[in-house]
């Protein structure tokens, strides 16, 4: 017995005195110069920003990149300088033509980094807006943690679009402003004033990347029924209390008309992040961009130059009297700031829309 215990703490020991704990070396790596740019016609949207990427151990927060400048070059020559507002933040005073190409160019210390020449595609349209019946289905676990289909009926909006020659690609964004209303009773000094106000909601937070293109080796001239988002018909979901009535919603829809290389940039992207259609999880990867060091040219950048065109739509959207099958959907001409959310007594706010 004493001998067969000497031999288990023998082999026990053998065992212990070959362990070697692995230490990958994440602290001390290359930083990587990343850049997010969005240029479009619209200078309000545009910038530039510029950053590195951190050490896995890294605590410090990132510091302001020096000696750093940014240029966007017309393929004619002309260059446009951008204005530098401090941490890696650039934007540019005038807006590129669509029709023209260019490029985008970054000096960082001793380094040049270039995109490759974009040309910025025409002005993107919508040739019809509606909407349909639907049955939006989630999944959520039960108590004892089985999936259960939790169905929400609503109106799902489509656009059609056109594709030609100059412009097949579209990128789409869109907010969602809820206008609501609290009437108090009358009392018998008079009818006091009622509370309008509004509330946001926003694409951002449905997850991906909302891309429209032609489908493969079809020759098709439109985009048809493209889905852009969903309304519930219980809009009371989205309101804190039974007072507040739905006065209506405005839809606000950012249309991009983006490249066929952007396309395929922002649809990896989307492939990073969804696991539909597929048996297992999406492997995340790098997802090369159109940015390079031209004067070194083993040096990885991140980043895409983003150059697309841009347009804005608005409808007012109403579920009014949807059991007799009205629904409210009417383009606006107008386009004022409307802020994220808020509410006020009285007059209602200069951007309400009425029935």
């Amino acid at each position: 017995m004493r001998k067969e215990l000497l031999y288990i703490v023998s082999i026990a020991l053998l065992f212990v005195s070959c362990e070697k704990y692995y230490t990958p070396k994440l602290d001390k790596v290359e930083k990587i110069l990343v850049v997010e740019s969005h240029i479009t016609n619209d200078r309000r949207q545009n910038f530039v920003r510029i950053s590195t990427t951190d050490g896995y151990y890294d605590t410090l927060s990132k510091q302001s990149l020096v000696g750093v400048s940014v240029k966007l070059i017309q393929k004619s020559g002309e260059t446009i300088d951008a204005f530098d507002f401090g941490n890696g933040y650039f934007t540019f005073p005038y807006t590129p033509v669509p029709g023209d190409e260019y490029k985008l160019v970054i000096h960082h210390n001793q380094d040049i980094y270039e995109s490759d020449v974009v040309k910025m595609p025409s002005l993107p349209s919508i040739d019809s807006t509606y909407t349909e019946f639907k049955i939006q289905k989630t999944y959520k676990t039960n108590t004892i943690g089985s999936p259960i289909i939790i169905e929400t009926p609503g109106r799902e909006m489509y656009i059609d679009a056109p594709i030609s020659q100059s412009l097949k690609y579209y990128r789409f964004a869109w907010r969602a402003v809820l206008q609501w209303t609290i009437t108090p009773p009358s009392t018998p000094f008079g009818a006091p004033p009622s509370t309008n106000g509004w509330l946001s909601l926003y694409d951002k937070d449905q997850g991906l990347i909302n891309l429209a293109g032609p489908k493969l080796y079809s020759s098709a001239n439109q985009i048809k029924k493209h889905p852009m988002l969903s309304i519930p018909y219980k809009y009371e979901v989205y309101l804190d209390s039974k007072e507040k009535n739905k006065h209506g919603w405005i839809i606000i829809i950012d249309q991009y008309g983006i490249t066929r290389e952007s396309y395929d940039f922002h649809n990896e992207l989307n492939k990073q992040f969804t696991a539909e259609g597929n048996l297992f999880d999406p492997v995340l990867a790098q997802v090369k961009g159109n940015i390079h060091c031209t004067n070194d040219s083993s040096k990885v950048v991140l980043g895409f130059f983003d150059l697309s065109s841009y347009r804005q739509y608005r409808y007012y959207f109403n579920l009014w009297a949807i059991e007799d099958g009205k629904v409210i959907l009417r383009k606006l001409d107008k386009y004022p700031y409307i802020p994220d959310s808020g509410q006020t007594v009285g007059d209602p706010p200069y951007f309400w829309e009425f029935p």
